[in-house]
């Protein structure tokens, strides 16, 4: 009996350690990649040739594997991304070979365009859809330039605004190096200026005939990944502004002048491990940027900016997942110009007040959300000539959704009720999300004023 219980503990424990065994990854082959270099996918892979692998446990295969394939498809250059592996003995001995298959995007993007300039469709449509409030044009989106991630954008636009402009952006200066480098030079004007905010809205100024407010603007950054999920970014930029002598006189610039130069030096980190950057449904985001600033005409302001991001979203059971964020903003400088204390209502936006904008020179921002997936399917478009766009992946979500921020700006005009306010907001909408990067969000919200209403979005609110 003895003997018996031995050998039992015997063959238990070799089990344990066979189930546990680690190999070595001993091949990573890519197909499907006629354009993009090996180095650019092998660069996001978790998992290394020679290191060393087991099924189970804390260095889980498996695992490495789904987030490789996570990491490569936030790259933005492929329709799919399908990562398989195989335990099997070669000359080598036993180990795990790996094989990558991907499906290239359309790189090259000459896209002519029309768009509604104002800050959402929601406010467009309190403009009866005006197409004078429209701009038109072209942009050459030139993506993954010499099989090597590098990114070209070129944009030329009139209409209601104008812009010219070009930015490069290079993730990896070199093959074996972890720099990389920004660019950006850009030229806009148009002929009609938010100069203030009055009531909790935008004052307009406009003169068909005339540019009222011109802006250029430089930037040049380098980044480093510091690790497979953690980057840093240091830069400088600079912007000149200029406004016609028609425009009513306020604080737009400092001074109460017409013209203005800025510059700026900032340092940043983010941490990025969402399973997707378009629509995230696992994973966690945190980003914390530092910017020293000087506004300069015949006198100076000197500013420092700290903003930060902060998100989790989790996959919850079945089909349920959840999301939060936090966004904060703090400038040391209270008497900062117009153009500059833009906070909640342009980029920023509080669910439910899309047709207010809110300045300040502080405030934050916060979003909860549930969700339900309720379709994930990949349609068949037979079609679509570009082999590549064949497939459409398809998911939509339904979603409940909490939202509250805050903006504070010292000399407000009184007739800004919301300013120095907490606003909240709760809602229910249906996202659907078409080649896993864009989006259409459908939502009713009920604000903390008791108004409610429907909107329309293209961006993600988390």
């Amino acid at each position: 009996m003895y003997k018996f219980a031995v050998l039992i503990l015997v063959l238990i424990s070799s089990a344990k350690q066979n189930e546990a065994a680690s190999f070595p990854v001993q091949r990573i082959t890519i197909i499907g990649n006629a354009h993009t270099k090996d180095f650019v996918i092998l660069r996001e892979m978790l998992v290394q040739v020679d290191s060393m692998y087991s099924e189970t446990g804390e260095n889980n295969i498996v695992q490495q594997i789904q987030l490789s394939s996570q990491r490569i498809l936030n790259l933005n250059l492929f329709n799919d991304v399908d990562i398989t592996y195989q335990l099997e003995e070669t000359e080598r001995g036993y180990g795990y070979t790996i094989a990558v298959e991907v499906v290239e995007k359309w790189f090259i993007w000459p896209i002519p365009f029309v768009e509604f300039s104002d800050r959402n469709f929601n406010v467009w449509s309190n403009f009866s859809f005006d197409p004078e409030r429209t701009n038109y044009g072209f942009y050459v989106f030139s993506y993954n330039l010499f099989g090597r991630n590098h990114t070209m954008k070129t944009k030329l636009k009139t209409g209601y605004n104008t812009k010219i402009g070009i930015e490069y952006c290079i993730p990896f200066l070199s093959k074996r190096t972890n720099w990389g480098l920004n660019a950006l030079v850009e030229h806009a004007t148009q002929n009609e200026v938010w100069y203030e905010t009055r009531n909790d809205s935008l004052r307009f100024f406009r003169n068909k005939s005339k540019d009222l407010v011109q802006s250029t603007q430089a930037r040049l950054e380098l980044t480093k990944r510091i690790t497979p999920f953690t980057r840093v970014y240091y830069g400088v930029n600079f912007e000149y502004g200029q406004l016609d002598t028609s425009v009513p006189i306020n604080d737009y610039f400092i001074n109460n002048l017409r013209f203005q130069r800025k510059f700026g030096l900032y340092f940043g980190i983010d941490y990025d491990k969402r399973n997707n950057i378009y629509y995230p449904t696992d994973g966690d985001y945190g980003s914390f940027t530092l910017q020293a600033s000087q506004w300069q005409n015949n006198g100076q302001l000197t500013n420092v900016s700290a903003e930060t991001r902060l998100q989790r979203f989790s996959q919850l059971s079945g089909k349920w997942s959840s999301a939060l964020s936090l966004y904060v903003q703090y400038n040391t400088n209270d008497l900062a110009p117009y153009a500059d204390r833009k906070l909640l209502g342009y980029g920023e936006i509080v669910r439910g007040y899309e047709h207010y904008v809110i300045d300040g020179t502080m405030g934050w921002k916060t979003n909860a959300a549930l969700r339900y997936h309720l379709v994930e399917k990949v349609l068949n478009m037979n079609f679509i000539p570009i082999e590549n766009y064949v497939k459409l992946p398809l998911n939509v979500y339904l979603e409940g959704y909490i939202d509250g921020g805050y903006a504070h700006y010292t000399s407000s005009h009184q007739s800004n009720a919301l300013n120095g306010q907490p606003l909240y907001a709760v809602g229910m909408g249906i996202n659907t999300l078409f080649y896993n990067d864009r989006l259409l969000r459908l939502e009713y919200s009920l604000n903390s004023l008791a108004e409610g209403g429907f909107f329309v979005h293209l961006k993600k609110a988390i």
